[in-house]
């Protein structure tokens, strides 16, 4: 049988990655995630899935593919399905977004996942919500970069890049026939662009059959500005320093890059950063990871403590993992106090906590987090902008992406020289062909089919 390669995910769409690489009787998947703006046509306006029926609910759709010898038999429960034993592998994950992860909680637990070793922290904070979708895995297994993971006829390298999350990589796949390359999600301009750099020089060695390649910005309507964390630290700073009221922001909490930014803002402001009982049980966690530097909550930044059930924050209202912040965190009433004094980051869901601090007016917001692409997201973006206004603050846009520019992609494609390359997580895949100097042939995947690389 040839090296194949089929995009069950993430083709001709951004996010939803799900990539079989088929080598002889070796079947890996590298992620197993949901798209953005997948089944939006029959789940949203607050119907969802229901998790009684497993992966029935998606099977009805075509949202989940139909591999065999791939899911567990409570997923498939309730479907026409009939459930076999596993005949994939293993599955990679390159880093802990749900567009790369959400899905795998419907895989085979005796299937096993791979890992980066900072992923497994952040899955640990998250299992403690009990929402990681990694935790019913009984065999997540870990590396680093340079393992060398040897599954069947494949052999699978992990080299580490630059995301607006820790614990990012790309994979260099060995197998019979030559070497596939897979990027992940990664960009350049960010703190650790060295190990992105890293990255491609790794894959330029192998000479690569293949190379499976990101494309989030690969777009001729791209017209975000490069900024960089540097960029969000300065930016940050002016408007601390500028306004001298209450200051908030909401941006994905796992962006330990975007955390590490606020916190030095805040230092040159003289402001004190306060995060959520959330953010602060993944911080503590990741504390662990002597190659991560983290701000230590209830020292370098301070926890809010929200208000639940009876309001007098007794031990009973709480979860046992948020009770540990009762006695050190700050509630609505201690943040009112000294609000000119302090920068709060709210997850976009907890925007109506604003309502309990009583903010006075004339304060800022940060939206921290990329320009709406979407119908839903400009939605979301104009209820957010309804609340800001609500309170009479200042809308600011301060964001550095996670995902490498048009320019850069294109730079790196080129380096590799790829014989063949699959453009996946990006709406325009054909725009790839227009790349300058490609030595290789350019193959848009469709959900599903193969794509025959040797």
């Amino acid at each position: 049988m040839p090296l194949r390669v089929i995009c069950y995910g993430g083709a001709c769409e951004i996010g939803g990655n799900k990539i079989l690489i088929e080598d002889k009787d070796t079947k890996v998947l590298l992620d197993f995630g949901a798209g953005f703006s997948e089944g939006i046509e029959y789940f949203s306006a607050g119907i969802k899935p229901r998790t009684v029926n497993g992966a029935g609910d998606y099977f009805e759709f075509g949202l989940l593919p139909e591999i065999e010898g791939l899911y567990s038999e409570d997923a498939l429960a309730n479907t026409s399905i009939k459930y076999v034993r596993p005949e994939v592998d293993a599955v990679f994950v390159s880093h802990f977004h749900s567009d790369h992860t959400s899905r795998i909680e419907f895989v085979d637990p005796d299937i096993p996942v791979y890992c980066g070793e900072t992923t497994k922290l952040i899955h640990e904070a998250y299992d403690t919500f009990g929402t990681s979708p990694l935790r019913a895995k009984k065999k997540l297994l870990t590396f680093r970069t340079g393992s060398k993971l040897k599954i069947g006829n494949l052999e699978v390298v992990p080299i580490h890049v630059d995301h607006s999350i820790p614990g990012a990589y790309g994979f260099l796949i060995f197998s019979s026939a030559g070497t596939i390359v897979y990027t992940g999600d990664f960009r350049f301009h960010g703190p650790q662009g060295s190990m992105t750099e890293q990255f491609l020089e790794e894959a330029v060695r192998t000479r690569p059959l293949a190379l499976i390649s990101e494309g989030t910005r690969v777009s001729t309507q791209d017209t975000r500005r490069q900024t960089s964390e540097a960029d969000v630290v300065s930016m940050t700073c002016d408007v601390l320093e500028s306004c001298k009221k209450f200051v908030f922001s909401s941006f994905r909490g796992n962006d330990i890059d975007r955390i590490n930014s606020f916190y030095k803002a805040c230092m040159r402001a003289q402001r004190t950063f306060v995060v959520s009982t959330k953010t602060a049980v993944l911080l503590e966690k990741l504390k662990r990871d002597s190659h991560l530097h983290v701000p230590e909550p209830a020292k370098d930044v301070e926890v809010y403590v929200r208000r639940k059930k009876s309001g007098k924050f007794d031990d009973r209202d709480y979860s046992v993992w948020e009770r540990k912040y009762l006695d050190v965190g700050l509630t609505c009433e201690e943040i009112r106090k000294k609000q000119e004094r302090l920068f709060l980051h709210l997850d976009i869901w907890n925007l109506p906590e604003i309502i309990d601090i009583k903010p006075e007016p004339g304060g800022a917001y940060i939206h921290s987090s990329s320009e709406a692409f979407n119908e839903e997201g400009e939605e979301e973006e104009e209820v957010v902008r309804n609340w800001v206004s609500h309170f009479g603050f200042s809308y600011n846009q301060i964001h550095a992406s996670g995902h490498a520019s048009a320019f850069e992609v294109e730079g790196l494609v080129r380096n590799i020289s790829a014989q063949t390359v699959i453009p996946i997580h990006t709406d325009h895949p054909e725009l790839f062909a227009s790349f300058k100097n490609l030595k290789g042939k350019v193959v848009a995947p469709k959900k599903g089919e193969e794509i025959h690389v040797a």
